[in-house]
């Protein structure tokens, strides 16, 4: 190929190694970059080269882990490993950014010494769309396995709140009861009519049923969450709001409220000798949901969001578990079913909206919902305003 004087044989290579679709990085023995191409640039979340920074400093701004969701300590890092020497095999790898975003790479590493250099040469695809979409369809298939075993549980569930009921009933009705008592029979008597409203929708249509949106204020079905499950408190579990001031959204109340619920109720499961549980809402622009799984065209075409918070000072999750709570039947309870928080995501989803985690073990958790405001309802807030 001839290169005119414009076009540099070096400046032809440089543009054609920055547009290839892959990240390539170069690595020399010091453990020193000494090539990135623009696509690893942006796969890595740089706006500027790496030419000249040692791997470990680079390093300690990020949190990568194997395919087991184990953290891979820095002395582990397949880089490292393979200018020692070491003959390492591709590696999927699950790495999350400065920025908190998460990515899922497959990389390679290939040894060299080239005209007196030695190092390792990788070449990065990023595959995180890919792994979405697969986890994406493997939760919609065992979705399918869920709606017949919520179906046959519902049933039975219906029969027993039919035998709480009936006693709770004539308990009311004898007069030596007390009148803190029947107070406390009210909460259990309202709670046993939506469980029951709840399983026999269950039993009908399982977990994929059609939802009955209409107008609600999220605050309000905050406020008859913390409500319903107030008994449970036992003054061992302090409860703050910070609830903003939140346009409307359409909503099925009964599913956004039960999810309200189960993530109270996980709550409370993690903070077993006590703590804080906090919920909160606000109005969010899109550019702060970046990152979050938007499954519905309803929360693509959204560029508001209502977030909703769930945050208590438990035990935490360990960062290996927070890829599989969702899945239906995951479950690190002895005696947990591994419905509700699958439950919780169908629901969600099922609105346009997203659900996400943030956790670490013992620094609590902090459960985020985005659900979708439409534009007519932001339009008549602002009228409004």
């Amino acid at each position: 190929m001839q290169f005119s004087e414009e076009l540099h044989p070096d400046s032809f290579l440089s543009a054609v190694l920055d547009n290839v679709g892959v990240a390539l990085v170069v690595v020399d023995k010091q453990g020193r970059f000494v090539f990135t191409n623009q696509a690893a640039l942006r796969m890595l979340g740089h706006a500027e080269s790496l030419d000249g920074i040692s791997l470990e400093d680079w390093r300690r701004n990020y949190v990568f882990r194997d395919d087991q969701g184990r953290p891979i300590p820095m002395e582990q890092a397949p880089i490292l490993r393979a200018l020692a020497g070491e003959q390492i095999p591709p590696q999927d790898i699950d790495v999350t950014l400065p920025d908190g975003r998460r990515k899922y790479l497959h990389a390679a590493g290939h040894p060299f010494s080239v005209l007196g250099m030695t190092g390792v040469f990788v070449v990065i695809t990023d595959e995180t769309e890919q792994i979405k979409l697969r986890r994406g369809l493997e939760r919609a298939q065992n979705a399918e396995t869920l709606g017949l075993v919520v179906r046959e549980v519902a049933h039975d569930l219906n029969n027993m709140i039919s035998v709480i009921s009936g006693n709770v009933a004539l308990i009311n009705a004898d007069e030596r009861v007390p009148e803190t008592a029947q107070a406390r029979l009210k909460q259990i008597t309202v709670a046993l009519e939506k469980g029951s409203s709840l399983a026999k929708r269950l039993a009908r249509r399982g977990p994929a049923q059609e939802l009955q949106p209409r107008p609600a204020q999220i605050n309000e079905l905050v406020n008859v969450a913390l409500e319903l499950v107030n008994p449970l408190l036992k003054n061992r579990v302090r409860v703050k709001t910070e609830l903003g001031s939140l346009s409307t959204v359409k909503v099925d109340l009964s599913r956004i409220e039960q999810v309200l619920v189960n993530l109270i109720l996980n709550a409370l499961e993690a903070m077993p000798e006590g703590g804080e549980l906090t919920l909160g809402t606000e109005m969010v622009e899109r550019a702060a949901a970046t990152g979050i799984e938007l499954d519905n065209g309803k929360g693509k075409r959204a560029t508001s969001f209502v977030r909703i918070t769930l945050t208590d000072t438990g035990i935490g999750i360990p960062e290996k578990l927070q890829t599989c709570i969702f899945d239906p039947f995951f479950t690190s309870k002895p005696a947990g079913t591994g419905l509700g928080l699958a439950s919780a995501y169908a629901v969600v989803h099922q609105h346009g909206g997203s659900i996400s985690v943030q956790s670490a073990p013992n620094k609590g958790a902090k459960f985020s919902i985005y659900l979708p405001v439409e534009e007519e309802a932001l339009a008549s807030a602002e009228r409004a305003a």
